[in-house]
Parts: C-alpha cells; sequence; structure tokens
C-alpha cells in the first residue's frame, strides 16, 4: 500500500529520528571564489587546545563517532558528559559509565524534528534509535526525503496512522574553566596539537543571534543593530573556511567576531537578525570583507594605512556621527621600563627604551602610520625598529587606537622618564564604527544609509544566493 508516495515500515511501536546535515564551504579566501548558495551551517572553535571539558544537552541529541559512524549513545538530558585527551585518544564518561576511547571526532547531534506515531490503542510509544526501521521513498531516495513530515500518512503493522511531528528547544551546555554557556546546535569535539577542541555548529542565522548582542549593546537604536546584524553576516560568511585546518571557520572570539552563545540572546538584537535574514554587502558579486570597530574618533581610515593592502571598499570617510564619552579624550602615560615590558611582550624586545617617534600620519593625518623605536636588545646592544601601519603600532604600545599625539618627559641629563599618549577611538578604525552607527540611528538615518556611508561602492544584497 502507498501513502502519499511514502511507506514506512515499521515495527508496531516506533520513534522515527531525523538528523541535522552538516554543509559548510571551506576554502582558503571567499574573495577570490564565487559561491552561488549561502551555506546552511557555519563551524565556530569555541574551546581550544585544553586537557578536559564537560557538556550536557537540553533536548535530544546523539553521540556518534564520527570517524566510524557508529552511535555511541543517546545522551541523556542534564547528564554531565566528560570529554578528555588521554594517550592521543578521546575518552568520553558520564553517567558513570567508560563510553570509550576514540580517535575522534565525537559528534554530538542533534534529533531535530521528533516524529511520534500512534500505536493502534491510541498510546505514543517511543523507540530511541532507528533498530527495525526500514525507510523507502519510491519516487526519490531515502537521502533526498523530507524532514517536515508533518500530514504524512504511515503504514504500520496494525493500521494506517497519522505523523505528529513535535520540535523542543535543542541546547548544549559546555562546561570549561569554571564557565557554562548553552549554546544552539551540534558539536564536535576534536583532537589538536596538545589536547580537545570543541567545535559548534549551527546554522548561521542562529549564530547571529549569540554574535550581536556580543558586539553591540541590545539597548541601542534598531536601525544600528540592523546594520551591526548585516555586517557581522557578511563578516562570517567572506571568513567561511578561514579556519579549515582546524575543522572549523571562525573563532568565538575578537580574533574574528565574538559569539557568546544562547543566553547572550536578547529580544532586540534577535529582531534584527530576523528582520534582516539573509541580506549582506557585496562588492563585485563577493561577499566583503565587513570590518567594524567601536569608536572612530572622528575619522575611520583607509585599509593600507592602517593593515596592509588597499581594499576598495575600507576608505576613510570622516565621520561626524561618532562622538561619546567613553571613548575620547583618553590618556595614557608609560616609562621607558614599562615601554620595553610591553614592547618584548609584542615581540619586540627590548631591554631599555631611549626614545619613541612619530614618523608618518596615514592619509587622514589623524592616525599614527609609523612610529621608530631606539633602545637596547636584552644583550645590550643598540638597536632602532621602524613598525609600520597604524593598527600595529596600536597593539604594540597597547593603546585604545591609533589616534593619538605624545608627549615626552625628560630628567635633567636628557633621558627619557615617560611617555604620554593622548588620544580618540577605540579600535582598528577601518569600516564601520559602532558607535557611529548608533550616532546615525539616533539622527534618523536607516540602516541603508549607514551601512553605504562607511563601505564605500557596496551592494546591500537581499537574499546572497537564494
Amino acid at each position: 500500500m502507498l501513502i502519499r508516495k511514502l511507506v514506512i515500515y515499521t515495527l508496531p511501536i516506533i520513534l522515527i529520528l531525523f538528523f541535522t546535515a552538516t554543509f559548510y564551504i571551506t576554502q582558503e579566501n571567499i574573495a577570490e571564489s564565487s559561491i552561488s548558495v549561502t551555506p546552511a551551517n557555519i563551524r565556530i572553535g569555541l574551546v581550544r587546545e585544553v586537557p578536559q571539558m564537560q557538556f550536557s544537552v537540553q533536548g535530544y541529541y546523539i553521540l556518534t563517532n564520527g570517524y566510524l559512524g557508529e552511535l555511541i549513545t543517546v545522551a541523556e538530558p542534564g547528564q554531565r558528559y566528560t570529554v578528555q585527551r588521554v594517550n592521543d585518544r578521546i575518552l568520553l564518561s558520564g553517567g558513570g559509565e567508560q563510553w570509550g576511547a576514540f580517535t575522534g571526532p565525537l559528534v554530538l547531534q542533534k534529533v531535530l524534528t521528533e516524529v511520534s506515531i500512534l500505536s493502534g490503542d491510541g498510546a505514543v510509544n517511543k523507540k530511541t534509535s532507528g533498530a527495525g526501521l526500514a525507510v523507502i521513498d519510491v519516487s526519490k531516495t531515502v537521502s533526498s526525503m523530507q524532514t517536515d513530515l508533518s500530514g504524512y500518512t504511515v503504514l504500520t503493522a496494525q493500521d494506517i496512522v497519522n505523523l505528529k511531528v513535535s520540535d523542543e528547544l535543542h541546547l548544549v551546555t559546555l562546561y570549561h574553566n569554571g564557565d557554562n554557556r548553552r549554546y544552539r546546535g551540534d558539536f564536535d569535539f576534536r583532537l589538536d596539537p596538545v589536547g580537545v577542541t570543541a567545535i559548534n555548529t549551527l546554522p548561521i542565522e542562529q549564530y547571529l543571534y549569540g554574535v550581536v548582542p556580543a558586539e553591540m549593546p541590545s539597548g541601542w537604536p534598531e536601525e544600528a543593530l540592523k546594520a551591526q546584524a548585516i555586517v557581522a553576516r557578511t563578516y562570517a560568511l567572506y571568513s567561511l573556511g578561514q579556519h579549515s585546518t582546524y575543522g572549523f571557520d571562525m573563532l568565538a572570539t575578537q580574533m574574528n567576531q565574538v559569539y557568546r552563545g544562547y543566553d547572550h540572546e536578547t529580544p532586540n538584537t534577535s529582531w534584527a537578525v530576523r528582520q534582516t535574514a539573509g541580506q549582506i554587502l557585496t562588492y563585485q558579486d563577493q561577499p566583503i570583507l565587513a570590518a567594524f570597530f567601536s569608536s572612530s574618533g572622528g575619522f575611520t581610515g583607509n585599509c593600507e594605512d592602517i593593515w596592509k593592502q588597499p581594499v576598495p571598499y575600507l576608505r576613510a570617510v570622516e565621520d561626524i556621527f561618532d562622538f561619546n564619552e567613553k571613548h575620547y579624550n583618553w590618556s595614557v602615560t608609560m616609562t621607558p621600563a614599562q615601554l620595553a615590558a610591553q614592547f618584548t611582550f609584542r615581540e619586540y624586545p627590548y631591554s631599555q627604551v631611549l626614545n619613541l617617534e612619530e614618523i608618518a600620519r596615514d592619509a587622514t593625518g589623524t592616525r599614527v602610520k609609523v612610529m621608530r623605536i631606539t633602545g637596547l636588545c636584552p644583550d645590550g646592544q643598540f638597536k632602532q625598529e621602524y613598525v609600520q601601519n597604524a593598527d600595529r603600532v596600536r597593539f604594540l604600545i597597547g593603546l585604545k587606537s591609533s589616534m593619538f599625539t605624545m608627549s615626552k618627559e625628560h630628567d635633567a641629563n636628557g633621558h627619557l622618564v615617560s611617555v604620554t599618549f593622548n588620544g580618540d577611538g577605540w579600535g582598528h578604525g577601518v569600516g564601520m564604527s559602532q558607535f557611529g552607527a548608533k550616532g546615525k540611528a539616533l539622527q534618523g538615518y536607516n540602516h541603508r544609509d549607514i551601512l553605504h556611508f562607511y563601505y564605500t561602492n557596496v551592494k546591500l544584497v537581499p537574499n546572497f544566493g537564494g
């Protein structure tokens, strides 16, 4: 008997489990590649190179051996499980049991949809695996079968019954170093050179729920939040495959963009993500490097002045909309000994700093682009070095931005006693200023105005790859 082209032969009582599929693009530089379809998922490296960590689940999850594809166990909701590196294996334990040692990866995968089949007497009965289940799709292959089976009818050993579908929130709590956070999506636990890495795989839009409030205060104007959502989505798509060697696309830190998971989500920022769903910025039909930062100090910069290579859409603009009390008129004073320690920490080893000189500024005249350091090496030898590019200057000294002036104090013998840096802004200065976006939104500009102000000659694509 054939019912709507789909026939499921079952034992008299059964629960059918459908699982998410991982699909993402791996490439070294997305800007040089052509993408025709926006990928469903993104992979985020959360915790790396640690000897062990723990996790628990909310909702239905299974644990499988990713190397062989074998089912290890169905994760018990609320039960803590431990993964740890032991002799080049991942040891899995939890619930008073040792589940084995694996080369990995261990895959923690949610049951996307729970399908309960009612038996002939009306009772709901469940199984936790697909043992004894045969699925036949006479029109296509099993792998292309629909995962949403609402309204389908099936033939069981007893009767023809209807499928009843119920979804619930699926979350994984990751415990590490005294911290615990909940995340949407699935997880891989992989061996790395010294320990174990946890990778969170989830849809890009759900990933953005945990990014936007981590990067911009949720109480800021709606149009600024929408601009941030589009920028974060664009940056994520641009960055796919950036860390493919390690099995993930992006880090959850400022090295890429900050991602804090489910517990950091807010209604305002999730609304902004939904309102802009699928929208990204492109240049020559490719996602742009949608760089952003906190506060411009009054000017953004050209990419080649602040980083290294020129980028046609990352151009300097005068930013009269960015002004705030938090990141303007800051001042930092450092002694030569403190400078030497800071430079050494940043891999410019000095035992003593004799002088610090500004050599060149960027095209706007506001950021220090080239700095000369004069001092002594740890072995006492005299040396002089030039630090190139504004962001490197900021990073080396440890300042909020490279938009600063210097005043130096010397003793009676002309020796350097201290250097005071007075400056404005916070961040590298390339792309969108977040405080500037807020300022423009407060003056009535919409998210499109904001984006086209900070990124030159770009297109706002409503559904990239759709």
